[in-house]
């Protein structure tokens, strides 16, 4: 069963920095407003999906994460939620990690394929708060035939129904 949506807390100090990152860090993968109350919730999406990244200002108010400070000791100090978006091409985690940087987040690893599956091309950075926000593009052979296979059902079994259905009606 997917995830409907994720929410981070962002707490009350925190909520305007972290709604300026993730708009301008999401804005290379399409994602737009879908509905905000200032100062209290903000709900993106993209353009063929329902809105499944919100932030929300609650939870406790964490001190930004400190640029002087490596990555390991910014973590250590800090939440370590990690969120990945899955997205079309390697262009769109290129373009989704110099978003993130001019937005002010921390590299956490630049864009490139990783060793955990031949093919996974992905970028980190950390957000303001010190979320581990990915954007990864793994499109194997094997995983594409899982996302087609439904329409070849589909299609079998119309022309299956088309072949046998002829010959039972006529």
């Amino acid at each position: 069963m997917p995830i409907s949506h994720v929410s981070l807390p962002t707490g009350p100090k925190n909520f305007a920095i972290m709604r300026e990152f993730y708009l301008a860090t999401l804005q290379p993968l399409g994602f737009k407003i879908y509905k905000q109350i200032d100062g209290h919730f903000i709900g993106m999406q993209t353009k063929h999906a329902g809105p499944d990244f919100w932030l929300h200002c609650g939870g406790q108010d964490y001190d930004p994460v400190d640029p002087d400070l490596t990555v390991e000791e910014n973590l250590k100090t800090r939440g370590r939620t990690h969120l990945a978006f899955d997205v079309g091409s390697r262009r769109e985690v290129d373009e989704f990690h110099a978003a993130a940087l001019k937005a002010g987040g921390v590299c956490n690893g630049a864009p490139g394929e990783r060793n955990y599956a031949k093919g996974y091309y992905a970028a980190f950075v950390l957000d303001p708060l010190g979320n581990n926000i990915e954007a990864v593009h793994f499109n194997p052979l094997w995983l594409k035939a899982l996302k087609v296979a439904p329409s070849i059902m589909v299609l079998a079994l119309g022309v299956a129904l088309g072949y046998f259905g002829v010959g039972y009606f006529a």
